[in-house]
């Protein structure tokens, strides 16, 4: 059973992918499964950690904690309910290009909403807003890197035996 067959059934759910855990990786977000959801392979979400220190990280592994992917399968409709819930301002943002969409206005109007957004946690502010709604499912036997740091890029590559030239290495070192 796949997080869409459970969304066929639950179209309340939010499901967020949580990778098993190699490491203690400091340099990840962590989801802490809660209890199982009955009739399904995912369980609710206990928790998230973001970027934990070396001992709660630890700890989590021992837990059998997931790192946060934040892959998410939802239906569109309930996560546009949910940011209309919780951080509306975002949504009324988001309105004033509903107009310009398919236009050549779009891009501009686009580039303008994005350029005022604050930054916000998602995970927290939102997801962890509505917990009942919020469920996990652990992926198990792949391997995963998050390629939020262009060292890690050079490590997944280096584990699967690609060698970038020097000059493509030097560029991403230095971003």
């Amino acid at each position: 059973m796949t997080a869409l067959d459970v969304l066929r059934t639950r179209p309340e759910l939010i499901v967020l992918l949580g990778i098993e855990a190699a490491r203690a990786e400091t340099e990840y977000g962590w989801i802490e499964p809660g209890e199982a959801i009955a009739g399904t392979p995912l369980f609710r979400v206990g928790r998230f950690f973001e970027k934990p220190d070396a001992a709660p990280a630890e700890t989590m592994l021992g837990q059998r904690g997931l790192w946060n992917s934040f892959v998410l399968v939802a239906r569109v409709p309930t996560l546009l309910a949910l940011l209309a819930m919780f951080v509306p301002w975002l949504t009324d943002a988001f309105a004033a290009i509903k107009s310009v969409l398919g236009t050549p206005d779009e891009e501009l109007a686009a580039r303008t909403v994005y350029g005022r957004l604050a930054p916000i946690g998602f995970s927290e502010t939102v997801l962890a807003a509505r917990p009942t709604n919020l469920a996990t499912l652990p992926v198990r036997g792949v391997r995963w890197n998050d390629w939020g740091h262009p060292r890690r890029l050079l490590a997944t590559l280096d584990e699967l035996g690609v060698e970038p030239d020097s000059a493509e290495r030097v560029s991403l070192e230095t971003t």
